[in-house]
């Protein structure tokens, strides 16, 4: 096995098992700081990237583990009950089909990045969620899906879409989300301000 097809595997493993940690969460906390609407978008379009990507014989496996990963965390929001949907998340998802038609019209090159920014798209009320309620422990699990990211965009071959973009572009947003995780709540100021007052 090449180093490039290791880097690949490894990140699509690494994605899939970083969900073990969050579908845990999900469980015993009932899904504090996580979007149904952010997971069932991504699933579905992490499940068109892939095949977009398979199909072109690009480096898919990182977003395949995503892909199931979503379809999971998904699920469990929505047995746990967390499946909420406003104007805001509806918004989303027009832009998300904005990109969808541009897959559809663009052709395979396209696809890729109408189907990536799409999944950017789809994580704003994920990242907004978790900016109103930060947490490290999230953000943990954040950033590492960035370093899945991270190997999966030095597994690819070559400099290409197919190989190279969406892990790119999945490394960027995995950082934000750790930036919106790992900031202090507000609430905790407060409280901190206070007992220090007391």
């Amino acid at each position: 096995m090449e180093i490039h097809d290791a880097l690949k595997f490894a990140g699509g493993l690494l994605a899939l098992v970083l969900f073990v940690p969050l579908l845990v969460d999900v469980y015993r906390r009932g899904g504090a700081g996580q979007s149904f609407a952010t997971w069932i978008l991504w699933a579905a379009l992490d499940t068109i990237l892939a095949t977009s990507i398979y199909l072109q014989r690009g480096n898919f496996l990182i977003v395949l583990g995503f892909a199931i990963g979503g379809c999971l965390m998904a699920l469990l929001l929505l047995w746990k009950r967390r499946a909420r949907w406003g104007r805001f998340e509806t918004g989303v998802l027009l832009l998300v089909f904005g990109c969808l038609a541009a897959w559809k019209y663009s052709g395979p090159r396209g696809a890729i990045v109408a189907a990536t920014g799409g999944i950017c798209l789809a994580g704003v009320p994920g990242l907004v969620t978790l900016w109103k309620n930060p947490d490290r422990h999230v953000a943990k699990i954040w950033a590492g899906y960035a370093l899945a990211n991270a190997a999966a965009f030095f597994g690819g071959s070559a400099m290409t879409l197919e190989e190279r973009f969406a892990p790119g572009a999945f490394v960027i947003y995995s950082l934000l989300l750790v930036a919106a995780g790992w900031r202090k709540n507000r609430h905790e100021n407060v409280t901190c301000e206070l007992k220090k007052t007391d």
